[in-house]
């Protein structure tokens, strides 16, 4: 009687939060277990397409497409997530170079401490694919000189020491790039890209 009781309240929940118009992702995240989360998710739920993924951002060549709890509601409860880029020659992410540095070949992978600025680098004339996994479904994403300069004008001229005016300040806030970009005068030179 009393499991009867419980099933009949979690499917009364569940039926309640789909009539007042919960995303799935909501949905899901009100589910009161792994089993009813299942009982939430069609089977073409459990598909991510990275070349079609509502966050897909494509600048100034790259590509980037996370897979977080939000474009891909299936990832709930999973404790994990995953973005992929494609990289075209001469790509990097902004990120300050980091005191590590290592060359990665095909197949091999690295990690990147949880917050730590780091950086990604193809020196190949060729597109390359980089794959990221997170320890959570909704991992978010800092791109560092626009984290920097989306602070308040006087701030940031006080936190750089005056080094820069606001004029200046503001000529290099419209240049930062998205989050893919491509860089290295000599680089494009060797893969016959035009220079900025």
């Amino acid at each position: 009687m009393f499991l009867q009781l419980i099933s009949t309240a979690i499917l009364s929940c569940s039926g309640l939060a789909a009539a007042i118009d919960l995303t799935l992702t909501q949905q899901l995240m009100l589910a009161p277990s792994r089993h009813a989360r299942y009982e939430l998710l069609k089977d073409e739920d459990f598909v991510f397409d990275f070349g079609k993924g509502p966050s897909s951002e494509l600048v100034n060549g790259g590509y980037l497409v996370d897979a977080t709890s939000e474009t891909f509601p299936a990832l709930v409860g999973q404790g994990v997530g995953m973005a992929v880029a494609l990289e075209p020659p001469t790509t990097n992410s902004g990120a300050p170079p980091r005191v590590v540095n290592l060359t990665m070949n095909t197949l091999q992978a690295t990690i990147f401490p949880q917050g730590s600025p780091h950086m990604e680098f193809n020196p190949s004339c060729e597109t390359r694919a980089f794959v990221a996994a997170f320890g959570t479904d909704d991992f978010g994403r800092t791109q560092e000189f626009e984290a920097l300069f989306s602070v308040p004008d006087d701030v940031l001229e006080d936190s750089l020491g005056d080094a820069l005016s606001r004029s200046q300040i503001d000529k290099v806030r419209s240049k930062i790039p998205g989050p893919v970009m491509k860089t290295i005068h000599q680089c494009k030179v060797k893969c016959g890209m035009a220079p900025r």
